[in-house]
């Protein structure tokens, strides 16, 4: 029987599949849709998994969805007629989207599985997320389960706890408007970067400066109270508008050139970052002091901030913090999932020790032709030295094998490579290939083994470099060496390789015994565009960034003119 969780309608639509057999099976809207971000109703996830796993109501237990439908919309509404003149736009937006809505879930689910209403469940927004924390650890009884983000069903932030009978407890909750979550996706759009998406980009600009705006922020946002001041905000009200014109007036006029104001944006950036790692430190602090648990688990859509994550380590607050490889929306579809295991009571918690749950890419390239594509161009079973060679000549080569990787980042499985020693090469991937910001660092992928030869790093954070999920410091070796992946505050965000029986180990381990033994790796996809997914996309996405060879799980290729 399998158990299903969805996530929709929001940010980026996902769907999970699991069974007690140990079968897995994750999905992302956007990877069909070709939409980043797509948060429409994931149908062509569904779609595909009812096609390879012949879904029907006879052999699904339960579906469950990452939220209350109708919680959420009864907190919308509150909200709104609260003040019904300010917050008319925002009621009107939200009445004239009824019909898109989690609301006729069901109704959407219907339409693709004939399935009886007693199947579907509904967990809540921020149970999903920390649901969805429990599966990557193996002893929750240690840890206190916090969730941080924009908002879900009228939460910001909440901490739960989990007993030895899977009973599950929030202890504290803090509410709409009052979001840190919400504060930074409005500094992100007055830089003029787009929200939901371009967070990282403030968080990697915020190095460049110097937190020289505080304390005006600190009167807007308290770091102790968590409470907003919403005179400098419009996002309850606006709903194509985050802050207000108080807001502009304190700080000056927005969507300004970046090039020409870099200073003064990389500072307001500099201080909402410091703004928030001073706000996270206290919830963290207050997740101790009522579970009594010095272990966490974080997520939320906040706890993507890996600077944030390395930022809270040095104050030695927690014995460990982890955060799972999603931790936003997309995540929470297993989370969702988690539930429906729990909502069973005949099955304990879910427990996933691998990052890589989406499907494997000969699955999904079932009924395409690669040779129509791409042309085998190694010459015997051992391709590692020729693949190797090149890199190491300074050729930037594609990786598309295994299973595809959960989360927003791409950990070898779909990735582009380089020799992170070539400076220009670098260079070259970060601006021309993936046409990024410059101030935007790439990250280093290395074996475990060599870690600790270039890099510094809290015990406490450690496990979240297996899916680049915090920063480590640069060691002088690393500087002398790789100075092209340091960013400008003496951080990398690096992926350790622990997998010895994976590719991207082997690759690794063949390029060290070349004299360098640390790749360069970003997402296979163009800035804006979702991570590739089919051979089509692929093939399509090589000739746009101009990359002419691709390691896949059977040999080097090399794409075709066609």
């Amino acid at each position: 029987m399998y158990y299903i969780g969805i996530s929709a309608y929001y940010h980026e639509s996902s769907v999970f599949l699991t069974n007690s057999e140990g079968v897995n099976c994750f999905l992302k809207e956007e990877s069909f849709s070709r939409i980043k971000g797509d948060k429409n109703f994931p149908k062509r996830c569904l779609n595909f998994l009812i096609k390879k796993f012949d879904l029907k109501k006879e052999n699904i237990k339960f579906i469950s969805f990452y939220e209350k439908p109708f919680k959420t919309w009864w907190e919308i509404f509150y909200f709104s007629i609260k003040n019904p003149l300010k917050n008319k736009d925002f009621l009107i937006h939200h009445l004239k989207n009824f019909n898109k809505g989690s609301i006729f879930f069901y109704n959407d689910i219907n339409k693709l599985i004939n399935i009886p209403r007693n199947k579907i469940i509904y967990s809540s927004h921020h149970l999903s997320h920390c649901l969805y924390g429990s599966t990557v650890i193996k002893n929750f009884l240690d840890y206190v389960f916090v969730t941080c983000d924009g908002v879900g069903e009228g939460e910001t932030m909440s901490i739960y706890t989990i007993d030895n009978h899977y009973k599950i407890k929030k202890i504290w909750s803090n509410f709409y408007p009052n979001s840190i979550g919400l504060f930074y996706s409005a500094i992100t759009d007055y830089l003029g970067f787009e929200v939901n998406e371009g967070e990282f980009k403030v968080m990697s600009l915020s190095s460049f400066g110097k937190p020289k705006y505080e304390k005006k922020l600190k009167d807007i946002f308290d770091i102790n109270s968590f409470k907003i001041d919403m005179n400098y905000f419009e996002f309850h009200k606006n709903p194509s508008k985050s802050f207000s014109k108080k807001f502009s007036d304190l700080f000056g006029d927005p969507y300004l050139n970046l090039e020409e104001n870099f200073n003064k944006y990389a500072d307001i950036a500099s201080s909402a970052q410091l703004i928030l790692e001073l706000t996270m430190k206290n919830l963290l602090e207050k997740a101790i002091k009522l579970s009594g648990k010095k272990k966490i688990v974080l997520t939320g859509g906040v706890a993507l901030n890996c600077k944030m994550i390395h930022s809270l380590s040095k104050d030695n607050l927690f014995d460990e913090l982890i955060v799972p490889p999603s931790p936003g929306d997309s995540g929470s579809a297993i989370g969702a999932a988690n539930f429906a295991f729990l909502y069973d009571k005949k099955i304990k918690t879910l427990n996933l020790n691998t990052i890589f749950l989406g499907p494997e890419k000969k699955l999904i390239n079932k009924k395409i032709d690669k040779e129509n594509f791409f042309l085998k161009i190694n010459t015997n079973n051992n391709f590692l030295d020729n693949l190797t060679d090149r890199i190491i000549n300074g050729e930037i080569i594609a990786s598309y094998y295994g299973n595809t990787e959960v989360g927003p980042r791409s950990l070898g499985n779909t990735s582009i490579l380089c020799d992170a020693k070539n400076i220009d090469v670098v260079k070259k991937l970060n601006v021309n290939i993936k046409k990024r910001e410059n101030f935007q660092p790439l990250a280093p992928m290395i074996l475990e083994e060599d870690f600790e030869k270039y890099f510094l790093i809290n015990k406490s954070i450690k496990k979240n470099l297996e899916w680049m999920g915090t920063l480590c410091e640069a060691k002088e070796e690393l500087r002398i060496k790789y100075s092209s992946i340091i960013h400008v505050d003496g951080t990398c965000r690096t992926q350790i390789v622990k997998d010895q029986n994976s590719l991207t180990y082997k690759i690794l381990q063949n390029l060290k015994k070349k004299g360098s033994d640390i790749l360069v790796n970003t997402s296979f996809n163009i800035s804006k565009d979702p991570i590739v997914f089919d051979l089509y996309d692929v093939y399509v996405n090589m000739k746009r960034m101009n990359i002419k060879f691709i390691v896949m799980d059977d040999g080097l290729y090399q794409t075709k003119d066609i």
